[in-house]
């Protein structure tokens, strides 16, 4: 088969295969790629194995190509690439931009978003219709996840509490820092919690349609624990406490803690009422002139700053997430279990320093 194309022919030939390369369209390049090795008299044989079709298909194509010309190979530029998105790009930046402000900026009274609400919202601001599970096949590919928000401070605005959050990772941090290499003294920071007997909630999955059910006791009594995390080796203490946290039980893990330690140790608090009492502050003062204890304060409305606040929230996740806890002891004892691992593996402790320890230049 002799098959010979004009010059003007081959030019747009060309042309074509360029564009099918522009469009990563693998089956328009084949055609095209296929025409011109018909026009350069290269056998039917040789053609189909270096394109890997059959002959029959180079026969197909060169009969289409006669009778549609390049009409044909226009309508491949579309071919496989699915219909027109009805949002075009800046449409979708600006969806975006409309998820992140929140919905109260646009006109609901709730604030967490639900697909319903951000479809109503796509129709009000573009016109557009689409069904509420389509939504959040959109959500996900601009960028977007369903996922559980977290409290922060309301002063995160505030000049003065900006300012205190700078001065602690500029100027306290890093003088904590020096002073432990100078005294050879080791890091704790130190938290207290309570892990409630009814559990703790979280995401699980289960059968569309049947919301996954926690039995619980109903009774609101919880364990109480202080706690202590070393900053370099990992170490962990905790103490139960059986009444309310106050000054007096403060006092008596501290006493616990140093008891351990034959070197100084300096201690990274926050700012709960029962860590500035009286007989809370005599003890420290005490601890400080015998250069045992140095007590650093963190800025107020912090707690991200504090590592052990990671190990609480780990602790609820392995301990009490979704558990029934018929007895106190039956949490008591779940809790002690998750505190049991932390004490055998120092890098479950270790882990919630993570990026704070990289910083310091700790490996």
């Amino acid at each position: 088969m002799v098959v010979r194309f004009s010059k003007q022919t081959i030019k747009r030939l060309k042309k074509e295969l360029k564009v099918a390369q522009s469009l990563n369209n693998l089956r328009m390049y084949k055609i095209v790629w296929c025409l011109l090795l018909l026009h350069e008299q290269r056998k039917i044989h040789d053609i189909a194995a270096l394109l890997n079709i059959g002959e029959k298909t180079v026969y197909n194509w060169f009969a289409t190509f006669l009778v549609d010309r390049f009409s044909w190979l226009v309508r491949h530029h579309f071919q496989g690439r699915g219909r027109k998105p009805k949002l075009n790009q800046e449409q979708k930046d600006e969806l975006y931009q409309i998820v992140v402000d929140g919905p109260e900026k646009h006109g609901f009274d709730c604030g967490a978003w639900n697909s319903a609400m951000i479809g109503e919202v796509i129709q009000r601001q573009f016109k557009v219709t689409y069904n509420p599970r389509y939504v959040c096949s959109i959500l996900h590919a601009i960028g977007l996840t369903y996922q559980k928000a977290k409290f922060v401070s309301d002063r995160i605005a505030d000049k003065k509490y900006r300012n205190q959050r700078k001065h602690w990772e500029n100027k306290t941090w890093p003088a904590i820092l020096q002073r432990a290499r100078e005294l050879k003294a080791v890091i704790l920071f130190g938290d207290e919690v309570s892990f409630a007997q009814w559990g703790s909630l979280a995401r699980t999955w289960g059968p569309r349609g049947q919301q996954p059910l926690l039995k619980t006791s109903g009774k609101r009594k919880g364990l109480k624990v202080f706690g202590v995390i070393e900053f370099v080796g990992g170490g962990f203490e905790y103490m139960e406490c059986d009444g309310k946290f106050n000054s007096d039980s403060y006092v008596e893990f501290l006493k616990r803690v140093l008891s351990k330690y034959s070197c100084p140790v300096i201690l990274i608090e926050d700012g709960a009422p029962y860590h500035n009492g009286e007989s809370i502050n005599t003890f420290k003062q005490e601890m400080e002139a015998q250069s045992r204890l140095f007590v650093y304060r963190l800025p107020s409305y912090s707690p991200d700053k504090n590592p052990i606040e990671k190990l609480w929230k780990n602790t609820k996740k392995d301990a009490t997430h979704l558990k029934y806890f018929p007895t106190f002891e039956y949490l008591r004892q779940a809790v002690i279990k998750a505190f049991n691992k932390y004490l055998e593996d120092a890098t479950k402790i270790i882990c919630v320093m993570k990026k704070l320890r990289a910083e310091a230049g700790i490996a």
